[in-house]
């Protein structure tokens, strides 16, 4: 459990650059929109630019810090579920529930936040754009990855992907449960107050 604390320590660290674009981007936002966007939509607009810095800084920084010998030292897999496999057994054999939490689970749990808030925060909500969005961005990283010593794994896409749709399908859980607070979030008409 220590690591799980130890990324999400280092996470919201990082979550303070969020702010920082949240705060220089905040005018642009204001005269594009006309200051029709309430406090709701720019309430998650900063959570989500909180969530996208620290996700990036723990996913794209080397994981014993910035020293490290080279462009490239991870592997890169390319067979869907071969590796994933190969790490649930060990880890399993050798009683290693943390890192198999991490690894499996973490992937998922990690990417929820972005289908969520491109259901918020997009305009038409489909969960095809928020499961696009989560594919684009874990691509990203992966790729990203190549160049700060980590493996590149299709099975972390596919993982993070699958986050990306859970994190619709519980947007469409809020739109049900609070449709007046989804409505407050959304982008702002002309015409509207």
């Amino acid at each position: 459990m220590l690591s799980i604390k130890h990324y999400l320590f280092r996470m919201a660290v990082a979550s303070l650059i969020g702010v920082l674009v949240w705060g220089l981007t905040y005018s642009v936002r204001r005269r594009r929109n006309s200051s029709r966007a309430g406090v709701y939509r720019e309430g998650a607009i900063l959570l989500f630019l909180m969530f996208l810095a620290g996700l990036l800084f723990l996913t794209l920084t080397p994981p014993t810090g910035w020293s490290y010998n080279g462009p490239f030292q991870g592997t890169v897999n390319l067979i869907p579920f071969r590796e994933g496999i190969r790490l649930f057994r060990f880890y399993y054999k050798n009683e290693m529930w943390t890192a198999l939490w991490v690894n499996f689970l973490g992937n998922i749990i990690m990417f929820i936040p972005v289908g969520f808030f491109a259901g918020l925060l997009l305009d038409r909500p489909l969960w095809w754009k928020g499961t696009l969005c989560a594919f684009g961005l874990s691509l990203f990283i992966e790729l990203a990855q190549l160049f700060v010593c980590r493996g590149t794994d299709v099975d972390d896409l596919i993982l993070n992907t699958l986050g990306g749709l859970i994190g619709h399908w519980l947007f469409l859980l809020l739109c049900r449960i609070s449709p007046g607070f989804v409505g407050r979030c959304a982008i702002p008409r002309k015409g509207s107050v």
